[in-house]
Parts: structure tokens; sequence; C-alpha cells
């Protein structure tokens, strides 16, 4: 687990795809009450679960995206004690628990702001803000790899992402956005926030330079304006 600012830690797990290691992040936020948000759900370890509440009390875990829920039930085994925050159209199949993720909970005060991404039905993201440490946090929105381990892993970004990728924006998620007006109208709402770093659903954090590349990946894709 890495600290990677006042009160924000990210934990990393390999997450395979097609061969590829496109990894998964999961982000603890503390808040001032010292309430715990776990951001994203993982094959956590009995390790995993100590590292976390070592932290603090896990009040909330959340899977902001429609189809992150590969880990779901284990997160939500983890940490039972917490409420299990989704987004609308969220797989609720073997009887999965959620809350809805808007509005956010009257126990993250003014800490934590959520963006959800209009016009892009199928994925339904929502994006964090952690206000205190300016640090955004995405699923899909934004993907970061500075690094490829091999020609296959290298050529599967290139599908995946194009030839953007440290950072890059998934051609899934391009091709989600049905309403582009409303989508770049959220969009914008996240570029309103003054983010100084991004923690990724996959890949490496991004911490230089970090709103002016990300802007960059967006006005790439159509999101944004240049």
């Amino acid at each position: 687990m890495k600290n990677l600012a006042e009160n924000i830690w990210v934990l990393p797990f390999e997450l395979k795809a097609l061969g590829a290691n496109i990894g998964r992040n999961v982000t603890v936020i503390r808040l001032e009450s010292g309430g715990l948000i776990v951001h994203s759900t993982a094959p956590f370890e009995a390790e995993h679960v100590e590292q976390i509440r070592s932290l603090g009390e896990v009040r909330w875990i959340t899977d902001p995206m429609v189809d992150h829920d590969t880990f779901s039930r284990q997160g939500q085994e983890a940490f039972s004690e917490a409420s299990f925050l989704a987004p609308e159209g969220f797989p609720s199949d073997g009887g999965l628990k959620t809350q809805p993720l808007l509005p956010v909970p009257v126990g993250w005060g003014q800490e934590v702001e959520v963006v959800k991404l209009e016009g892009a039905q199928g994925f339904n993201e929502h994006v964090f803000f952690h206000v205190p440490s300016r640090t955004l946090i995405v699923c899909d929105l934004l993907m970061h790899f500075p690094e490829v381990n091999s020609l296959w892993e290298r050529a599967l970004l290139r599908v995946g992402l194009g030839p953007r990728r440290a950072p890059g924006t998934s051609r899934r998620l391009k091709l989600a956005v049905k309403d582009m007006k409303r989508f770049q109208e959220s969009m914008q709402q996240v570029m309103d926030w003054p983010f100084e770093r991004v923690v990724v659903g996959h890949g490496e954090p991004l911490c230089d330079n970090a709103y002016e590349r990300s802007k960059a990946a967006w006005v790439a894709a159509g999101w944004v304006k240049g």
C-alpha cells in the first residue's frame, strides 16, 4: 500500500485481460472523522484487509462503475460492516446489497465530491474528487501505462487505448458515449476541480502535471475543449 497524499492510499492488484496485466487499483480515503472510504474492490486477502483496517474504520466501500463488479462480492464480504455504494444499473445478482452513490453520504461532508458521467449509460461511471488532497479518482475515464513489459501487452493496449496510453482513454468508453453533449457537460464539471493527481482504475497513478496531461488525453478523445 502506497501513501499517495495526505489521507489517500493506493493498493494495487494484478488483473489479467487476454494475458496482459492491466492492474486494478484500490484507493482508500480517510476522512477527518477517521472513517474510511474504500474506492473499488479487489480479491482481498486477510493481509490486505488488515492493512486497510489499520488506517481507520471502514464505513463505505464502492465500485463506482456498472461493470466493475468483478470483485464486489469479495469486497462486501471483507468489509461486511460497511455500506456498499454503487451506480444505477449495477449488477445485484446473488443478493449483493447496494445503496446509491448520489447524493453522497452526509458523513463525507465537504471532503469528497462525486460527478456522474452522463451520456454513457452502459458505464455509469462516477468520478471522485478528494478535496483536501486535490486527488481525482477514476475507473475507466483515464488509464496510465508509462511502462509496458512485453510486445503483446503493448499491442493489446494499443487496441484498447489507441496510441495514447500514458495517459490514455478507453476505446470501450468512447464507444459507450451515446449523448456527447451530456457527457461533455459532465466532463466540464470534472475539469472544474483543481486536481493535482489522478488515481486511475488501471495502471499507475498520474502525479506529474496530472491536470494538463489528463486534459490533453480528453481533448484528443473529443470530450473537453482544448
